[in-house]
């Protein structure tokens, strides 16, 4: 993912959130619990790894080529105080960027609670972003 630029990734971060969003909006005994994990860890994930390069080119650092969501987390939160009054403590995905094709594990949480909690953290590490981009 290192050759992808932050703005890119905004982008398409945005595109999963509101996707994301479109499935939870819908009565809970409708919503795929699937697709709206898979687009909240995709949004999270690239929301927190575009902040990351951000923070890596502002304060000329290298960043690890294949990092979790959990190492964004901890990484950002180094530059960005906003990050730790976020509870991230029951984010139950702790895996490696799955964004590449062919490769996606099949992990994603099947209860419509736990997928709007993390569609909520990406709103929130969204809103960093947009302070971020100001």
């Amino acid at each position: 993912m290192s050759k992808t630029n932050p703005n890119e990734l905004f982008k398409k971060a945005e595109e999963d959130f509101n996707r994301a969003s479109q499935e939870l909006y819908r009565p809970a005994e409708d919503v795929v619990s699937y697709s709206a994990c898979v687009f909240s860890r995709r949004s999270l994930y690239r929301y927190l790894y575009g902040l990351a390069m951000l923070y890596a080119e502002e304060n000329n650092v290298m960043l690890e080529p294949s990092l979790t969501i959990e190492q964004l987390i901890t990484f950002c939160s180094k530059y960005n105080k906003n990050l730790n009054e976020i509870d991230f403590s029951s984010l139950y995905c702790k895996c490696n960027d799955m964004l590449k094709d062919g490769e996606e594990e099949i992990i994603h949480c099947t209860s419509v609670d736990k997928v709007a909690y993390c569609a909520d953290l990406a709103e929130n590490v969204r809103e960093i972003v947009s302070e971020k981009l100001k």
